[in-house]
């Protein structure tokens, strides 16, 4: 799994995002799916700095995250101080009590590099779901990402926040494509009188898939699909599925 949301990132993450994402829609968007199958009991996975939380909490959502980064569940836990949030990896987990919904959001599935961290990682949120639960997860479109990070070289993302301007710039190598994984680097800056100062540079080896994959990894690991959603986020084209846990 990557480091990239640790220590300082963390704070930066959470700062550049509440730009990038409008969270208030994000919630409206799970919530209207998580309504349509009545689910009372929600675990998020990649939970990160708790903005969801925010919203779960507030309209009475029994709810609970989890994230492997302890930077980011310190800046949830300050957030939202009634929320539960576990430390833990998505590949190999167990919570006390199964619950009705699992969320993998943020395009989380991308640091799943390889075959057996999905498998694993269907395979733990299986026996953490109760009776026909449902998941609830993004992916970047390979069919579509990669196409347009060989044509562009740079990506910019640019940020505002508590009166500080940031820039991202991205780099994505498409050079090897074994699994479609992507080396991803990334230069973060603040801009100050006009001029760009570095505050932090990160890598990543981060994976896309193509819809097929998907729907043959959650075939061999006794999930039924239910809807297919087509979504476009700030950055990516992206899938959203919801498959159901079936009794085997």
């Amino acid at each position: 799994m990557a480091n990239l949301y640790d220590g300082k990132m963390a704070a930066i993450f959470d700062a550049m995002y509440q730009t990038f994402i409008d969270y208030d829609e994000e919630y409206e968007f799970y919530n209207t799916l998580i309504r349509e199958n009545t689910c009372t009991t929600i675990l998020e996975i990649g939970s990160g700095t708790g903005n969801l939380a925010k919203r779960f909490q507030e309209n009475k959502h029994n709810y609970m995250g989890l994230d492997y980064s302890l930077s980011m569940i310190a800046i949830a836990k300050e957030r939202n101080q009634n929320c539960l949030f576990i430390h833990g990896d998505m590949r190999n987990f167990q919570l006390e009590n199964s619950v009705d919904a699992i969320l993998i959001t943020g395009r989380s599935t991308s640091y799943l590099i390889n075959n057996d961290d999905i498998n694993n990682t269907f395979a733990s949120l299986y026996k953490n779901l109760n009776d026909e639960g449902i998941i609830l997860f993004d992916f970047i479109d390979a069919n579509r990402f990669i196409p347009f990070a060989k044509e562009n070289e740079t990506i910019i993302h640019q940020a505002a926040y508590e009166g500080i301007n940031y820039i991202r710039e991205s780099h994505w190598n498409t050079t090897s494509l074994e699994n479609f994984m992507l080396e991803w680097s990334a230069q973060y800056y603040t801009i100050v009188n006009g001029e760009k100062e570095i505050i932090s540079d990160d890598f990543s080896t981060v994976r896309v898939f193509t819809l097929n994959e998907i729907e043959l990894f959650l075939y061999l690991n006794n999930f039924e699909i239910i809807k297919t959603i087509d979504r476009k986020t700030y950055a990516y084209d992206t899938y959203v599925i919801m498959a159901r846990k079936k009794l085997t």
